[in-house]
Parts: C-alpha cells; sequence; structure tokens
C-alpha cells in the first residue's frame, strides 16, 4: 500500500487529509514598500497589495494590514480607508473613516492602523487582498505612509482551516 506524506503526516493514498478546525494552512507576507498619495474625492488602489491562493474552498482568510495613515489639506479633513478583494469591501469603506476638525486654514493628521479582518472568499484561485484609500474633502491629500518613508508597514494573509 502506497502512502501520502504531508508534513510528516502519512496516509494510505485514495484517502482525503482533514485538517482540523482552526489549523493555519498556509501564510503569506509583505512590507508595504513604497507609499500611495492622492487628491482623489474616489477610492484609489494603494501599494497595499497581496495576493493568497487558497488550498481550499471553505477556508478563511485572515487579513492583517499594518500601515500609516496621513492626511492634510482642507480646513475639515475626511477621508477613508478601506480593505477590498476585488471589488468587495471587506474591512473599513466610509468615505468617513477619519473625520478631523482642523478650526485653522488647514490640518493634518497622521495615524498607525491596524485593519484586520476575517474573509471567506470560497475559492481556490488566486485572490489579491488591497487597501484603498479616500481623499473624501475638496482640496485635501490622503496618503498610506509605507516601509521605505521610515513608518511601518506591514501585510499578513492566513489561510484558516474550517
Amino acid at each position: 500500500m502506497s502512502t501520502l506524506k504531508v508534513k510528516g503526516i502519512s496516509a494510505p493514498t485514495g484517502y482525503d487529509l482533514v485538517m482540523p478546525a482552526g489549523a493555519i494552512i498556509q501564510t503569506v507576507s509583505a512590507d508595504i514598500g513604497a507609499l500611495t498619495t492622492s487628491s482623489a474625492q474616489s477610492w484609489v488602489d494603494t501599494n497595499a497589495s497581496l495576493a493568497i491562493t487558497p488550498k481550499f474552498a471553505s477556508s478563511k482568510i485572515v487579513c492583517m494590514f499594518n500601515f500609516t495613515f496621513a492626511m492634510w489639506g482642507a480646513n475639515r479633513i475626511r477621508g477613508g480607508f478601506k480593505l477590498v478583494r476585488g471589488s468587495t469591501t471587506i474591512a473599513g469603506g466610509s468615505n468617513e473613516s477619519i473625520h478631523f476638525n482642523q478650526f485653522s486654514t488647514g490640518g493634518e493628521f497622521i495615524a498607525p492602523v491596524a485593519l484586520n479582518s476575517v474573509d471567506s472568499p470560497n475559492t481556490t484561485s488566486a485572490t489579491t487582498y488591497k487597501i484603498q484609500i479616500n481623499a473624501h474633502t475638496s482640496g485635501m491629500t490622503a496618503q498610506l505612509v509605507a516601509q521605505n518613508n521610515q513608518r511601518p508597514g506591514h501585510m499578513i494573509l492566513m489561510e484558516v482551516a474550517q
């Protein structure tokens, strides 16, 4: 009888190897290397993008994106960030995820962000997760600051068995 070796586990061929619920099947990670700056009053893709190819359609994908978000310009600066898969919003998403009211002629806001979520993409095809930003207020700028700009920026995707 031949056997199938999976990371030190032997099972007779013809049988499915079942991962216990909650087991981490795979992890991919990367630094966010370059910043993205936008003055558009619409959602704009950033350089924070990472793909994973799930082994099982039933798996969950744990998404962890850590970055610095900055806004500056207009008197009332408002902007947002969100995590998307394709065109589907996974987390965040309001044009006003951040609303900072500066009563002088302008303002600036810089904050670290940990945007974490769990997704069920229901696929075994390559799946890309990315951060988008939005400069909601005319005359302002939104920016995702990254590693190359002396700010931490990191992405982690984990496939978890269900």
